[in-house]
């Protein structure tokens, strides 16, 4: 809410005359010149009764982009012919910057040769795995022969003895082929382990947009030489906007999520949007004593910029009020108080129209007028032009 003294710095900034002359003592009227000015009529406007509070449009999502491998950017995204730059928009699967490949593609190669190493390895040890298990079979056949025959009295001891060791020399040697086998795994699962993290690894050479969004911030170019998890890009989404803003604990229970609050746009005044209300802080501030509330905003024509200033209006509990308003150019600084506005009156007939001073009470701004909440009533005249050359009680004469 702007105060009474910051509502006249502003009126007066932006061009507004100063009344000139009018803080000297008496002030002599030349009956004889009478000076031409216009003038309007003070009418009555419907005064809003809503609370306004300013705030910054923000994109709904930001993420910070940062490489996970160090090394010299080689390329960027290109938009239009050139490098992206901040404002342009990305597309979800952008690649927005790369590093220089080379320096991990050999890495990448050999965790490649590796693995199919390894798995040659494995093929090798399952092959002699068959081939000891078939000798293990035939020794296993050939010592069941023997013992029937051993125990029949058929076959010396030596024989028989001979045909147990075989058996139980192929046995070993099967064991030792499926650990051989085991082992080959592994050393091949391992390989395929590190494949895929030197193909991750050369994958994050490139920076790839998570999102759909616009580019808030943008810190690299080709050439520059990133450090892992050094910041490159921001990227905020806009498809979707979000205002916060503080209010008392007086109108907070009057607010509750979902509920559609108008909102102006300093950079689109004839527009209106519509926010909703998506969060209530459940605790007020500590240091201001207000709780925060979030609306969001459908930005599907990305109109809205982040960083853009607006103004969200939460209704009062009142109907609209009628009060006197005048065109903001007929005001003038107040000769007896600073913090005041005057405005020039007309007064008298058609034989002889004088110019008064007034001192206002004013209010806030209506479209191009200023409401008055003393000083003036409806059906008044006020000086809105030529009052630069008014004093008080000056004979003027009025013109279109």
């Amino acid at each position: 809410m702007k105060t009474r003294k910051h509502f006249l710095a502003t009126i007066f900034a932006v061009g507004l005359l100063v009344l000139s002359g009018c803080g000297r003592g008496k002030h002599e009227v030349n009956a004889a010149a009478e000076i031409p000015v216009q003038t309007a009529a003070v009418e009555e406007v419907a005064v809003d009764t809503s609370t306004h509070y300013s705030a910054t449009i923000d994109p709904d999502t930001t993420v910070e982009m940062a490489f996970k491998v160090d090394g010299y950017v080689e390329s960027l995204l290109k938009v239009g012919g050139r490098n992206v730059q901040v404002g342009d928009f990305v597309a979800k699967g952008a690649v927005l910057a790369r590093v220089r490949q080379s320096d991990y593609q050999a890495g990448l190669d050999a965790s490649r040769a590796q693995a199919l190493q390894s798995a040659e390895g494995l093929k090798v040890a399952m092959w002699q795995l068959s081939q000891v298990e078939a000798m293990y079979t035939k020794a296993s056949l050939d010592a069941e022969r023997a013992t029937a025959l051993y125990q029949e009295k058929a076959l010396t001891k030596p024989d028989y003895d001979a045909a147990r060791a075989q058996l139980d020399s192929t046995h070993a040697q099967v064991e030792a082929a499926r650990k051989n086998v085991e082992v080959q795994r592994n050393l091949l699962e391992s390989a395929k382990a590190q494949e895929r993290s030197s193909s991750i690894t050369f994958e994050d050479t490139a920076l790839v947009a998570p999102m759909s969004a616009v580019v808030l911030d943008k810190r690299v170019e080709p050439g520059t030489l990133v450090g892992r998890g050094a910041p490159a890009f921001r990227l905020g989404d806009v498809g979707t906007v979000r205002m916060a803003f503080g209010v008392p604990d007086t109108l907070v229970t009057r607010m509750a999520p979902g509920a559609v609050l108008p909102v102006n746009v300093d950079a689109f005044p004839d527009n209106s949007f519509e926010g909703r209300i998506r969060e209530i802080a459940a605790a007020a501030d500590p240091s201001t004593r207000l709780y925060r509330v979030e609306v969001a905003i459908p930005n599907a024509k990305q109109q809205l910029k982040a960083g853009m200033m607006g103004k969200v209006s939460v209704p009062g509990t009142q109907s609209a009020a009628l009060l006197p308003a005048v065109p903001a150019t007929a005001l003038l600084r107040s000769p007896s108080d600073p913090n005041a506005a005057a405005v020039f009156v007309v007064e008298g007939g058609s034989a002889k129209t004088l110019a008064r001073l007034r001192t206002i009470r004013h209010g806030q701004f209506a479209g191009s007028r200023v409401t008055v909440l003393a000083g003036l009533k409806k059906g008044e005249r006020v000086v809105i032009g030529g009052k630069q050359n008014l004093v008080d009680g000056a004979l003027i004469r009025v013109v279109e």
